[in-house]
Protein backbone atom coordinates (compact mmCIF):
# COMPACT_ATOMS: atom_id res chain seq x y z
CA UNK A 1 0.00 0.00 0.00
CA UNK A 2 1.49 3.56 -1.29
CA UNK A 3 2.41 5.54 1.60
CA UNK A 4 1.51 9.07 2.10
CA UNK A 5 2.10 11.73 4.47
CA UNK A 6 -0.72 14.68 5.66
CA UNK A 7 0.08 17.69 7.80
CA UNK A 8 -1.96 17.31 11.12
CA UNK A 9 -2.80 21.03 12.26
CA UNK A 10 -1.94 21.29 16.08
CA UNK A 11 -6.04 21.76 16.97
CA UNK A 12 -6.28 18.41 15.10
CA UNK A 13 -3.72 16.39 16.91
CA UNK A 14 -5.22 15.47 20.26
CA UNK A 15 -8.94 14.26 18.17
CA UNK A 16 -6.90 11.80 15.55
CA UNK A 17 -4.34 10.50 18.39
CA UNK A 18 -7.69 9.49 20.26
CA UNK A 19 -8.85 7.73 17.18
CA UNK A 20 -5.39 6.14 16.24
CA UNK A 21 -5.55 4.70 19.90
CA UNK A 22 -8.98 3.29 19.24
CA UNK A 23 -7.60 1.68 15.66
CA UNK A 24 -5.16 0.49 17.64
CA UNK A 25 -7.52 -1.52 20.14
CA UNK A 26 -9.52 -3.13 17.79
CA UNK A 27 -6.54 -3.99 15.62
CA UNK A 28 -4.89 -5.71 18.91
CA UNK A 29 -8.24 -7.43 19.45
CA UNK A 30 -8.27 -8.76 15.79
CA UNK A 31 -5.04 -9.85 16.77
CA UNK A 32 -6.16 -11.48 19.42
CA UNK A 33 -9.05 -13.40 17.82
CA UNK A 34 -6.54 -14.60 14.61
CA UNK A 35 -3.99 -15.77 16.76
CA UNK A 36 -6.91 -17.95 19.09
CA UNK A 37 -7.95 -19.69 15.72
CA UNK A 38 -4.22 -20.05 14.65
CA UNK A 39 -3.92 -22.27 18.14
CA UNK A 40 -6.85 -23.96 17.49
CA UNK A 41 -6.67 -25.35 14.43
CA UNK A 42 -4.04 -26.99 11.53
CA UNK A 43 -4.08 -27.10 7.66
CA UNK A 44 -5.85 -23.94 5.53
CA UNK A 45 -7.54 -22.87 8.67
CA UNK A 46 -4.79 -22.25 10.41
CA UNK A 47 -2.07 -21.16 8.01
CA UNK A 48 -4.91 -18.42 6.86
CA UNK A 49 -5.22 -17.00 10.38
CA UNK A 50 -1.98 -17.13 10.46
CA UNK A 51 -1.14 -14.80 7.52
CA UNK A 52 -3.87 -12.35 8.85
CA UNK A 53 -2.18 -12.40 12.27
CA UNK A 54 1.17 -10.91 10.53
CA UNK A 55 -1.09 -8.30 8.54
CA UNK A 56 -2.61 -6.84 12.06
CA UNK A 57 0.97 -7.18 13.21
CA UNK A 58 1.64 -4.60 10.07
CA UNK A 59 -1.11 -2.73 11.43
CA UNK A 60 -0.20 -2.16 15.13
CA UNK A 61 3.63 -1.31 13.57
CA UNK A 62 2.18 1.65 11.67
CA UNK A 63 -0.11 2.51 14.19
CA UNK A 64 2.23 2.77 16.86
CA UNK A 65 4.15 4.89 14.51
CA UNK A 66 1.38 7.40 14.09
CA UNK A 67 0.92 7.73 17.69
CA UNK A 68 3.82 7.85 18.37
CA UNK A 69 4.32 11.04 15.80
CA UNK A 70 1.11 12.51 17.32
CA UNK A 71 2.14 12.36 21.05
CA UNK A 72 5.89 13.74 20.52
CA UNK A 73 5.62 17.13 18.99
CA UNK A 74 3.67 20.48 19.96
CA UNK A 75 1.72 22.00 17.97
CA UNK A 76 0.78 20.36 14.19
CA UNK A 77 2.85 17.15 12.96
CA UNK A 78 3.48 15.79 9.37
CA UNK A 79 2.53 12.19 9.66
CA UNK A 80 3.17 9.35 6.97
CA UNK A 81 1.45 6.37 7.10
CA UNK A 82 -0.20 4.36 4.43
CA UNK A 83 -3.39 5.66 2.47
CA UNK A 84 -5.66 3.32 3.83
CA UNK A 85 -4.58 3.65 7.64
CA UNK A 86 -4.48 7.44 7.36
CA UNK A 87 -8.00 7.33 5.53
CA UNK A 88 -9.07 4.95 8.84
CA UNK A 89 -7.86 7.73 11.08
CA UNK A 90 -9.28 10.78 9.53
CA UNK A 91 -12.55 9.33 9.02
CA UNK A 92 -13.21 7.88 12.57
CA UNK A 93 -11.94 11.40 13.90
CA UNK A 94 -14.20 12.75 11.67
CA UNK A 95 -17.10 10.80 12.81
CA UNK A 96 -16.66 11.50 16.24
CA UNK A 97 -16.16 15.07 15.33
CA UNK A 98 -19.19 15.26 13.95
CA UNK A 99 -21.11 13.26 16.93
CA UNK A 100 -19.61 16.21 19.03
CA UNK A 101 -20.79 19.30 16.42
CA UNK A 102 -24.66 17.19 16.97
CA UNK A 103 -24.56 17.33 20.86
CA UNK A 104 -22.95 20.87 20.84
CA UNK A 105 -26.04 22.10 18.99
CA UNK A 106 -28.52 19.90 20.76
CA UNK A 107 -26.87 21.59 24.32
CA UNK A 108 -27.30 25.10 22.21
CA UNK A 109 -30.85 24.82 21.37
CA UNK A 110 -31.39 23.95 24.94
CA UNK A 111 -29.55 27.15 26.03
CA UNK A 112 -26.78 24.95 28.05
CA UNK A 113 -24.08 26.18 25.55
CA UNK A 114 -23.52 29.34 23.68
CA UNK A 115 -22.93 29.74 19.87
CA UNK A 116 -19.57 29.86 19.92
CA UNK A 117 -18.93 26.84 20.82
CA UNK A 118 -21.48 25.43 17.99
CA UNK A 119 -19.12 27.34 15.46
CA UNK A 120 -15.86 25.55 17.25
CA UNK A 121 -17.22 22.28 16.89
CA UNK A 122 -18.06 22.76 13.14
CA UNK A 123 -14.97 24.17 12.34
CA UNK A 124 -13.37 20.82 13.91
CA UNK A 125 -15.59 18.75 11.41
CA UNK A 126 -14.69 21.09 8.55
CA UNK A 127 -10.80 21.22 8.94
CA UNK A 128 -11.16 17.31 9.62
CA UNK A 129 -13.15 17.13 6.18
CA UNK A 130 -10.61 19.29 4.66
CA UNK A 131 -8.05 16.67 5.59
CA UNK A 132 -10.35 13.61 4.51
CA UNK A 133 -11.06 15.61 1.22
CA UNK A 134 -7.01 16.27 0.72
CA UNK A 135 -5.72 12.31 1.14
CA UNK A 136 -8.92 10.98 -1.17
CA UNK A 137 -8.18 13.64 -3.96
CA UNK A 138 -4.19 12.22 -3.65
CA UNK A 139 -2.64 15.39 -3.48
CA UNK A 140 -0.33 14.40 -0.22
CA UNK A 141 2.76 14.60 -0.68
CA UNK A 142 5.08 10.52 -0.60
Amino acid sequence: MARVSVEVPAELVTQIRETVLLLYEATTESLHVALKTRAAGEGPEAQAALDEAHLHRLRLDDLDDIAGELRRREGGVRVGAPRDLLHDALYGALIDAGERLAEASTRCWRGELSLDRVQEAAEEVLALDALLRELDGGSLSP
